[in-house]
């Protein structure tokens, strides 16, 4: 169970290693949750604690369900990673990495957003995005969330193609993702030897970022100070917390706080 961090003295002997990491989720830790998901976007100010971070040397990773060009746009940072899709296509230095079997997703995803057409036109302000080879519905603003989410979870399982994806659920969302080995948890390993990381802060909001905790604990048992910090939050499932080393209120303060400890 996550304890309350109220210091940065308790994540002091991670800080203190170099090469040094901070790989965070993006929508409800960096930027505040919002009625439309396009309209998201990470604050001025915390912008500019992840650039302060990076002029610092530490290498900054974003790890979100968001697409590359959404997340970038929210972001609107060049000199991090990024590893979107849930760590399907990953952006580093100006390259992208995508994983193999992608293509076949992306049809299918085409197929079950069509499936589900009908019952987005049923139930106002309910949103289908696609994201290439995902699919994320959103009920936040529907006038029934509950009924929204029954109607969304029965839908797809009638759907031949969206029920070959992987039903992930989140915030007010209903992800339907590739059934591939890859999530969060593997793109902050795969990010952390790539840039051979001696030092890992992980921070997340949601049940997806789960991955991203439990792989930090694997980083920690191969010697790697790795530490998990939850960002709490009145919508977040109670299982965030319980899989964190750590739980905040803010995310702001925690980056400002990374900020001043650092040499």
């Amino acid at each position: 169970m996550a304890r309350p961090l109220t210091s940065i003295e308790s994540l002091l002997p991670v800080i203190r290693q170099r090469p040094l990491g901070v790989m965070s989720d993006i929508d409800g830790t960096l930027a505040p949750i919002v009625a439309r998901p396009e309209e998201a976007k990470v604050p001025d100010a915390v912008r500019a604690l992840l650039r302060e971070l990076v002029a610092k040397g530490v290498r900054v990773s974003l790890i979100t369900g968001r697409s590359l060009e959404a997340a970038r746009r929210v972001v609107g940072l060049d000199d991090v990673a990024y590893a979107a899709d849930h760590g399907l296509s990953v952006w580093v230095d100006g390259r992208l990495d995508t994983t193999p079997g992608l293509a076949e997703y992306e049809g299918l995803a085409r197929q079950a957003e069509g499936d589900l057409h009908a019952l987005a036109e049923s139930i106002p302000r309910l949103e289908v995005e696609n994201k290439g080879p995902l699919l994320a519905i959103h009920y936040r603003r529907a006038g029934d969330p509950a009924s929204a989410r029954e109607a969304v979870l029965a839908a797809v399982e009638r759907s031949e193609a969206a029920s070959r994806f992987r039903l992930q659920e989140g915030r007010m969302v209903i992800e339907l993702r590739p059934p591939l080995n890859v999530d969060k948890g593997t793109a902050l390993e795969s990010l952390a030897g790539r840039y051979g990381l001696r030092g890992v802060i992980s921070l997340g909001d949601d049940i997806t970022d789960i991955d991203m905790f439990a792989a930090s604990g694997r980083l920690r048992s191969q010697g790697v100070a790795a530490a998990s910090v939850a960002i709490a939050s009145g919508e977040s499932d109670p299982k965030v917390a319980e899989a964190a080393d750590y739980a905040v209120q803010e995310c702001e303060w925690l980056l400002r706080e990374l900020v001043r400890a650092l040499p």
